[in-house]
């Protein structure tokens, strides 16, 4: 059902993903570090989550960026709901900015798990945000506490 629809990737290495159509996800390096900052290593730290950002060559995805959480974003231990509309501010500028090159790939948040796994909330979700979607498919990411997940 929903789940088939989403493909896990599998790591390659530090920054770098295969999916299942035998192209590749790169993610730089210090927008990784940024989703490090985020983990919810302590009880009392909440989920985060917002766009990642970057450009398609072919088969292949490159994130170069991606927004963080807001002051109307809605974050719980268990639960972040992108809410505030500097997400999509930020995207368009990058969009803009770079004459269409750069834009939104997917979308990325954490779990308070040491290997996440996708929710059926977070599956349903995902669906939802592919429906707006033309062409290429949205990329999904959830880091936990010691593990990242991703998948397309």
């Amino acid at each position: 059902m929903l789940s088939s629809q989403i493909n896990e990737f599998k790591r390659v290495g530090p920054q770098l993903w295969r999916k299942g159509d035998g192209g590749h996800l790169l993610i730089e390096d210090s927008v990784l570090k940024v989703i490090g900052g985020y983990r919810q290593e302590c009880h009392s730290d909440l989920e985060a989550g917002g766009f990642l950002v970057g450009f398609y060559k072919g088969v292949d995805l490159h994130v170069i960026n991606l927004t963080v959480p807001q002051s109307l974003d809605k974050r719980s231990r268990f639960r972040f709901t992108r809410k505030d509309p500097k997400h999509v501010s930020q995207v368009t500028r990058w969009y803009e900015q770079s004459l269409g090159k750069i834009n939104c790939l997917g979308e990325w948040h954490t779990h308070p798990e040491r290997l996440p796994k996708p929710s059926d909330i977070d599956l349903h979700a995902w669906q939802t945000f592919n429906e707006g979607r033309r062409g290429q498919l949205a990329i999904f990411l959830i880091a936990g506490i010691s593990e990242i997940w991703t998948g397309g």
